[in-house]
């Protein structure tokens, strides 16, 4: 550490010190821990910590003591991960391919930039299936809840970055920091470069500071707007001078870098990055701004100030780390509290995972699933803007609310038939993963002569997803009646109750005016259909 940021770093422990002297005289807004403990708030814990769960899986973690249930989704990594890492294509360094180039002629090397091209987007479209599958499939929830959250947090885009490489291992990180020290994530994402790309500042120079990434760490990121001033901005941005990308990877050049006295946040210094981001994280509005983005995504669309108050309290108090911070989220009264259930309306991800999930199918047709969230207004690796997804009530729009029906519908159905076809599109099915596996074989194989690059082909294989058959949850629950099927199925997948008005037509909808009914016939079978379609397309079911 600089000397003269030695003296200044000393200076901000003391403030940090008064201010948290200052919070013991005047006691602070506390998360107080949750005292009931039931099945009811062990679905809700899996539907908000992951994307719902089993009658099953709810029955076991409501077996537990809910510091227990709590732990075993925090605690993820003693839980083996069943699906295998992505492997994207190991590209040539940029001074391979730019050497390439030259010895060819413009039309060659117009060919080769296009190839180039076409493989990153082939493999983006493999990364996206791989995901959604490891979302869908993964026997540790929170780590894909919380890379979720970071990825509409930390946002960055493919059609800006222009590289499935550098969003795989954007990816990666998030997942890897999921939990992890705040401050190390924030350095990190701030070194990513998908990131550093996405916001200009691989062009970051001494002699050209560039703003772009600076604003957004402030008003994004960290500190939230009317906290700091334009010459904050522009004092940061100088401090982040010298961050760049050399070959695909991160680099810090040192003749890059701005090496003068900058004042920042009211504080003065030779500061670089680093230093930039402590002095960030010393101030109250940054636990602020981050515990309103945790309970807005995670707890309510309205959180009051006390709510904000206390789970800043335990952000700074646990010293930004979002294991704990968590961990007494989910313990606590203001997560479990009645008029919190089912107050957030499902992003398209949690809809579509959520769903394929507590209807225990097994995924075929990944291509589909990624296009339905797309149609709905979540298309992975893909925010609309640096601010991410506004998310709440504005994922239900005239056309998204549409298309949940049609997925819903063409989930049951099976896809690549007619009939799903006109409800969602051609997304996916055989044909369609066909031409990306051909496609994806010829544009490697001319690429691996001219730059050897070492082809693997696509990772996620697909095929139509077969209309669904409830027959197995029906035997292995054993309904029979009516009233059976009806109470299993608006538990599972509302896991809340019904007025009798909504219970008595959903009913109806299943006996289809029949004296006897018995679930385990074919009729049977179809009319438990014709109820779980009916159930997926209530109101209710778009909240969680």
């Amino acid at each position: 550490m600089k000397n003269s940021f030695c003296i200044h770093s000393f200076c901000i422990q003391l403030c940090v010190g008064l201010f948290a002297a200052a919070a013991l005289a005047a006691p602070m807004p506390e998360l107080k821990p949750a005292t009931e403990w039931d099945a009811g708030a062990a679905a809700h814990l899996l539907r908000r910590a992951g994307f719902g769960g089993t009658p099953a899986e709810v029955q076991k973690l409501a077996s537990m003591t809910l510091e227990q249930a709590v732990a075993s989704l925090v605690d993820y990594e003693s839980i083996r991960q069943t699906d295998p890492d992505f492997d994207p294509v190991d590209l040539p360094e940029p001074n391979v391919v730019q050497k390439k180039r030259k010895s060819l002629e413009p039309d060659s090397a117009k060919e080769l930039n296009q190839q180039l091209r076409q493989l990153s987007r082939l493999q983006m479209e493999d990364l996206r299936a791989w995901w959604m599958r490891r979302m869908i499939e993964t026997p540790r929830p929170l780590e894909e809840k919380m890379t979720l959250f970071w990825h509409g947090y930390f946002t960055s885009g493919f059609r800006e970055v222009r590289s499935s490489q550098m969003m795989f291992d954007q990816n990666m990180l998030l997942r890897k920091y999921a939990l992890g020290n705040f401050r190390d994530l924030l350095i990190k994402i701030s070194q990513n470069p998908a990131m550093l790309r996405y916001l200009d500042s691989e062009s970051n120079r001494k002699d050209a500071p560039n703003e772009n990434y600076a604003r957004e760490l402030l008003e994004l990121f960290t500190m939230g707007e009317g906290n700091y001033g334009e010459k904050d901005i522009k004092e940061a941005a100088r401090a982040l001078t010298g961050w760049t990308i050399r070959n695909g990877e991160f680099a810090s050049v040192g003749r890059m870098h701005d090496t003068g006295e900058k004042t920042f946040l009211g504080q003065t210094g030779n500061f670089d990055g680093e230093d930039v981001i402590d002095i960030i994280l010393s101030q109250p509005a940054t636990a602020q701004h981050l515990a309103r983005k945790l309970l807005l995504f995670f707890v309510t669309p309205e959180p009051s100030q006390e709510m904000i108050d206390a789970l800043a309290t335990e952000i700074r108090g646990s010293g930004y780390d979002m294991r704990e911070v968590m961990r007494r989220l989910f313990s606590s009264q203001t997560f479990y509290a009645p008029d919190v259930r089912h107050s957030l309306i499902k992003s398209p991800v949690q809809l579509v995972v959520g769903t394929i999930r507590s209807l225990e199918i097994e995924p075929s047709d990944l291509s589909a699933f990624v296009a339905a969230t797309k149609g709905m207004g979540q298309q992975l690796f893909q925010p609309p803007n640096v601010k991410g997804w506004d998310g709440d009530r504005k994922w239900i729009t005239t056309a998204t609310i549409y298309a949940r029906y049609n997925f819903a519908s063409a989930l049951l159905t099976g896809t690549g038939t007619k009939q799903a076809n006109r409800m969602m599109g051609e997304m996916g099915g055989p044909m369609r993963h066909q031409r990306m596996v051909a496609q994806r074989f010829n544009v490697e194989r001319s690429l691996d002569a001219d730059l050897g690059i070492d082809s693997h082909g696509i990772q996620v294989e697909q095929e139509n997803q077969p209309p669904y058959n409830p027959m197995a949850i029906i035997r292995k629950e054993g309904l029979r009646s009516a009233d059976q099927v009806l109470n299993h199925f608006v538990d599972r997948l509302l896991g809340m109750k019904v007025d009798h008005l909504q219970r008595r037509q959903l009913r109806q909808l299943l006996a289809n005016g029949k004296r006897r009914f018995d679930a385990q016939s074919n009729d049977g079978v179809v009319r438990t259909l014709t109820l779980i379609n009916a159930i997926l397309a209530m109101p209710e079911y778009q909240a969680f």
